[in-house]
């Protein structure tokens, strides 16, 4: 298949680089037009366009002196073009007489238009020729080396023009993504400034509070949403952070009361920020929102423990091979083991358990049924054995992929020894049955009540007297009533002496209640029936208890894995900004430098200098969030090697364009990432310049194993209640004149320790202030 090859004028990249501009859809700038009438002047040519060459015609953003059909059009088609000489040559087209050189002299816009002489130079944006600068005469002009040098230094300056525009596009539709994101957001957000005043609003604010964002912007959020009480508290707050420059909550997560527009009061949880305006004065912004649910949740959550805690029964969790892993307070009492004696070990050696069979037999059945339930005998803390009515339950674990048992122990220890004693003495019986805790019945083979207790009696709400006579079956429910017949055959054929199992019985008032029984079937000494007894355990509280402890763990983990998320967007949004503005404030810095560097008139040449102070201002800005990000998200990572100091400091001198003295030996080497010294020894020499009036010299003192190098000035100093904080996050001196953020510090630090160094403060002698690195010295 043939390569299609693609002239530079149809270059897709190009084109987009053009589009991207945004000077095809926008009203001519005023920069443009200044320059374009600038040419015209100093050239002393009727005509001077702004040429955007496109694959299919040239567009002019800017142009004097065209005839007026063509002024109103703005464009010509390819035929009318010499721009597309400039653009497909990627150099200037100096052309004296159109009608007698080769390369347009068949071109329609001589006719059309009236280009006799023709003068372009290329309009470079990012690498790329986008157009070109021209000046045109309707008659022969012999262009003079000056002549064409003007045109060449207007050219880069249309061509900063074009960047500028570019960047400010960017930056509009940048906004826009940004705006979209916090309009979308579940989260409300909020930003306010130094005197508490709002200043953005989006709709999950208004969602969770009320308030439009008409209504909210310019109001004053104390008014607005902090109860009454609070409202002191955050002014005199507010007033701190603006008298000393900093936040101590920035950063942090809190929870705190709000009110919404009806005043109801409910629990609110935040993330604050502080970002400075370029005043220098802090605005704060909050992603809040309504933990009312998760509050109630864990008020559940501790209820039910107490719950759990207060339950006379034994209630164990454990790992599916006998690790105790929950022992509430009834099992403390019911073995006389405290739960941080037992947790973390095995409950079978623990209370050396006697199963009813084996315990392979026990496993088997959770595994296939998850349930088990039976009598075990257990031994206690002082050797004495406990004979437990227990019924183990499989569930998830919380990690959601194995499993635990729930054990709920009841010590039937004395009715067992009451039962034994039946035969012996029925006046024995009677008393520990009528006077025991726990719900007793004697049934008859025909499954009509002989005898019940008091405790049976309450726990259906009837009394003892009413109750001999009923069915049984009449008082449990319907649906578990078949399992019960299923269960009574196991008796009868003396497949089992006993069973257990949890059932519900029918309260007089209608209601269910969960209960745990064990059924035994009497025999006579021949070995014939005689009755049943079966005993009862309420477990209705335990049961629910468990359905919500249960539910309420799920949201809670549902919340926190939605909290994560909402945080790593906000992550991944700072870095995102932080390296998209990169680019064209690249471009911005190198074209401004061009324009300082011309022979620019003092109003132009103040205002590009204006222009580049400001994007290094932005620079540094963005490599600090950048930095911020990398230590934030635990990503910092160097590698150290061999530094020889002396080339090296003379290569941050020459970053920022500074000479001072240097003490330091030739030989010396240090261990560290060459750019991480070089962005600290930088980041002193800035501030030097910014707060110290200037550095004055660098000094290198070495002990053999560490090497100490020292930034000094001669300018006020830090303060003295300053500098044990100097190093901290956004640290900046109250009423500092020079621009800063409070970042610059606190990366150098941390990039000082990931070299195995550090950083420190000194005042200097007789004034001024001693910035510090000190780094392990090369062998």
């Amino acid at each position: 298949m043939a390569t299609v090859v693609r002239s530079r004028v149809e270059d897709p990249e190009r084109i987009a680089a053009i589009r991207a501009t945004g000077l095809l859809d926008e009203p001519e700038s005023p920069g443009l037009r200044r320059l374009t009438r600038l040419a015209a002047r100093l050239l002393r040519v009727p005509v001077s366009l702004v040429s955007l060459v496109l694959d299919d015609r040239q567009v002019f953003p800017s142009h004097l002196g065209l005839p007026e059909y063509w002024a109103a059009l703005g464009e010509t088609p390819m035929s009318h073009s010499f721009c597309q000489h400039v653009v497909t040559g990627d150099a200037p087209l100096v052309v004296t007489d159109a009608r007698e050189h080769p390369l347009v002299r068949d071109n329609l816009a001589i006719e059309d238009l009236g280009v006799i002489a023709y003068a372009g130079m290329p309009i470079r944006v990012g690498g790329m020729t986008l157009g070109a600068f021209c000046a045109i005469d309707s008659s022969p002009h012999a262009w003079t080396g000056e002549e064409l040098a003007i045109l060449e230094d207007l050219a880069a300056a249309v061509a900063s023009e074009v960047e500028l525009a570019r960047a400010a596009r960017h930056a509009q539709e940048t906004s826009a993504v940004v705006r979209r994101i916090l309009e979308v957001s579940q989260d409300a957000y909020v930003s306010i400034d130094a005197d508490g005043v709002i200043r953005e609003w989006n709709p999950a604010a208004e969602r969770l509070f009320g308030w439009s964002p008409a209504e909210a912007a310019g109001a004053d959020l104390s008014a607005l949403i902090v109860p009454e009480e609070f409202r002191a508290a955050h002014r005199a707050g507010l007033a701190r952070v603006r008298a000393s420059g900093r936040s101590e909550l920035a950063g942090q997560r809190l929870e705190l009361p709000a009110l919404d527009r009806t005043g109801r009061t409910f629990p609110i949880e935040f993330s604050l920020q502080a970002t400075w305006d370029v005043t220098g004065r802090p605005v704060f912004h909050a992603f809040l929102h309504d933990i009312s649910t998760r509050r109630t949740a864990e008020e559940q959550l501790r209820r039910q423990a107490e719950l759990i805690d207060a339950a006379p029964a034994a209630i164990i969790v454990r790992d599916a091979d006998g690790t105790i892993r929950s022992w509430n307070r009834g099992a403390e009492q019911m073995y006389g083991w405290p739960a941080d004696a037992v947790l973390g070990r095995n409950i079978h050696r623990l209370l050396a358990t006697s199963f009813p069979k084996d315990l392979p037999h026990v496993e088997q059945a959770l595994e296939s049924t998850g349930v088990w339930q039976g009598e075990l005998v257990h031994r206690r803390s002082d050797g004495n054995p406990v004979v437990s009515l227990s019924r183990h339950a499989v569930r998830p674990a919380a990690d959601g992929v194995a499993v635990e048992v729930v054990e709920t122990n009841t010590d039937i220890t004395e009715r067992r020894r009451a039962e034994e004693a039946l035969a012996a003495s029925e006046r024995q019986f009677r008393v520990q049955f009528h006077q025991s805790t726990i719900g007793q019945v004697i049934i008859g083979l025909d499954g009509v009540i002989v005898h019940v207790n008091t405790a049976f009696a309450g726990m259906i709400g009837r009394d003892v007297a009413t109750l001999p006579g009923t069915s049984m079956s009449r008082l449990t429910h319907p649906d578990d009533r078949d399992e019960d017949t299923r269960l009574l055959a196991g008796l009868f054929t003396e497949e089992h002496d006993s069973y257990e199992r949890v059932k519900r019985l029918i309260h007089t008032d209608g209601h269910t209640v969960d209960v745990q029984v064990g059924k035994r079937l009497v025999r006579d000494a021949e070995g014939a029936p005689t009755h049943l007894i079966a005993v009862f355990q309420d477990i209705t509280e335990q049961v629910r208890a468990e359905r919500e402890r249960d539910t309420a763990q799920t949201v809670l983990a549902e919340r926190n894995d939605q909290l994560q998320a909402a945080n790593q967007l906000k992550l991944d949004l700072m870095g995102m900004l932080s390296h998209d503005i990169g680019t064209p404030l690249t471009a911005i810095m190198g074209y401004g430098e061009v324009l300082t560097e011309s022979d620019l008139p003092a109003p132009l040449a103040g205002s590009a200098n204006r222009i580049v102070g400001a994007a290094r201002r932005i620079d540094e800005l963005r490599h600090n969030v950048l930095a911020m990000c990398t230590l934030d998200g635990g990503e910092l990572k160097t590698e150290r090697r061999v530094v020889p100091l002396a080339e090296a400091l003379r290569e941050a001198l020459d970053a920022v364009e500074v000479s001072v003295p240097v003490d330091c030996p030739e030989h010396l080497a240090v261990l560290a990432n060459p750019a991480h010294l070089r962005q600290i020894v930088t980041n002193f020499l800035t501030n030097a310049t910014k707060y110290g009036g200037g550095a004055t010299r660098i000094s290198v003192r070495s002990d053999g194993a560490v090497t100490s190098i020292g930034v000094h000035d001669e300018g006020a100093g830090v303060p003295e209640e300053l500098r044990e904080h100097l190093f901290e996050r956004y640290t900046r001196a109250t009423g500092a004149t020079a621009e800063g953020h409070g970042l610059g510090l606190h990366i150098v630090a941390s990039l000082a320790a990931a070299n195995g160094g550090e950083v420190a403060y000194r005042p200097n002698e007789p004034a001024g202030s001693v910035f510090a690195l000190r780094l392990e010295t090369a062998a």
